[in-house]
């Protein structure tokens, strides 16, 4: 009879307990539900990539990244400013690279924060700007300056006073979409920035009217955007980082949710822009076989078309590749190159102007020989192998090129890189996570929070 009262008592207590654990569980649920009733807090803290050739800024709102479109309604900024030359008093942000004019400033971010040597002067041998010294009273060193002239007019500005234009706009860009003035943001920067190149970086945005609360390493930034600093089986990743006008490789090592570069290495003249320009030489040698005897690095106008084509001829060449380097069976290997009807009069043209895949890559194969160079690099640099490396993540629209991704996944074992998120917009993903973390916005373990803080 005791057992059986023992037993009964216990049967009771376990029945007070359940009702507890019911009830709290309960108050858990319509605390939850009352919450979301209510509105996200405002956003008070966006993430920024100014980059060399492209901009992007990001919002963690509501649980999702929100990259934000700018004025034109795109998410990618060109990091260009353009004077026009019937006017000459007002500068406008953003313009496309395929359109620029002898009164464009761009490349800003490779002069930003350097000295003023001779191997950052011969940086500007293809630019419509001359690159000039200045001494810099923040840092009290000699600095570039960008100059040009307008109307006969001269124009000068600093590297970051290009980039304070840039980020201003893709200010007034999250303000309009966040409804309110947003004060604080978080930089992405590259690996291979020193401390003067991080403050002018910093200075850039604080003149736009932002308090930066933190500046972050771009391969960080990326490896955040792929949600790999909450993956227990990831421990060493490689950040293939190829934009409009650089190169970045980085090996980052994760231990315990912190992320560590452990080498790091690139190629400053290669990208986008360079894969432009030996399309552009092809596509004047084809026009120049069917019209013997016209220049047409003479005419303006026309050279600003073909620019226009070999961007456009480059991404239809390319936009349908997975993320091995793969294409679709039936998918084109061919474009055709578009002329307005008055430039094929004017050219005489015999026919249409063909580019196949073929011909674009190997017309660049010097440069994918050289894409390769800072993996090698890096690998080598701390004595790893290919296989060693759990994650391959792709960063910069450059990375889009089916070339590109083929030679890394065969590089790496016939693993596929990993192309989850937009190229063009990681970095700014990343940017997104640290502010919202920064901010209360979204809720992280400490060690991943200090991976940033320590990368």
């Amino acid at each position: 009879m005791r057992a059986r009262a023992r037993v009964c008592v216990l049967g009771g207590v376990c029945v007070c307990v359940c009702s507890v654990w019911s009830l709290f569980a309960v108050c858990i649920l319509a605390a939850a539900a009352v919450q979301k009733m209510f509105p996200a807090p405002p956003v008070s803290c966006i993430g920024i990539d100014l980059g060399t050739t492209f901009s992007c800024v990001a919002v963690f709102e509501d649980g999702e990244i929100s990259v934000i479109n700018n004025r034109a309604g795109v998410s990618i900024t060109p990091s260009i400013l353009h004077v026009p030359e019937d006017d000459g008093t007002e500068v406008v942000v953003g313009t496309s690279p395929a359109k620029l004019s002898t009164a464009s400033l761009y490349d800003a971010k490779r002069f930003i924060g350097k000295r003023y040597v001779l191997d950052v002067t011969t940086m500007n041998h293809a630019l419509p700007f001359d690159v000039v010294p200045f001494m810099s009273k923040l840092r009290t060193q000699l600095e570039p300056r960008l100059y040009l002239r307008v109307q006969g007019q001269p124009l000068s500005f600093a590297p970051e006073d290009v980039g304070t234009l840039i980020v201003y706009d893709l200010k007034l860009s999250a303000e309009e979409y966040a409804g309110r003035e947003v004060r604080n943001t978080v930089l992405a920067v590259p690996v291979g920035f020193n401390a003067l190149q991080i403050n002018a970086t910093r200075q850039s945005a604080a003149a736009a009217g932002f308090n930066v609360l933190r500046t972050i390493h771009e391969p960080t930034a990326a490896a955040m955007a792929y949600g790999l600093h909450t993956r227990a089986h990831v421990h060493t990743v490689l950040v293939y980082d190829i934009g409009g006008g650089t190169l970045d490789v980085s090996l980052l090592n994760l231990n315990n949710g912190i992320f560590e570069v452990m080498a790091a290495s690139g190629d400053n003249r290669l990208g986008g822009q360079d894969f432009n320009m030996l399309l552009l030489e092809y596509l004047i040698a084809q026009v120049s076989a069917q019209s013997p005897g016209i220049r047409l690095s003479d005419n303006e106008e026309a050279m600003r078309i073909l620019r226009d084509e070999v961007e456009r001829v480059k991404v239809e060449l390319n936009e349908e590749v997975d993320c091995s380097g793969q294409f679709d069976e039936g998918s084109t290997h061919e474009v055709q190159v578009e002329l307005p009807e008055w430039l094929q009069i004017a050219l005489n043209a015999s026919g249409p102007i063909v580019v196949s895949r073929t011909d674009f890559e190997e017309l660049a194969t010097p440069l994918f020989s050289r894409a390769l160079t800072p993996v090698r690099t890096v690998l080598e640099g701390v004595g790893i192998a290919p296989s060693a490396v759990d994650e391959l993540v792709l960063v910069g629209g450059s990375s889009r090129m089916a070339r590109i991704r083929a030679m890394l996944r065969d590089f790496f074992g016939g693993r596929d890189p990993n192309c989850d998120v937009s190229p063009e917009e990681a970095v700014a993903h990343g940017t997104a996570i640290q502010a919202a973390i920064l901010t209360n916005r979204k809720k992280i373990s400490v060690g991943a929070s200090e991976a940033v803080l320590r990368a």
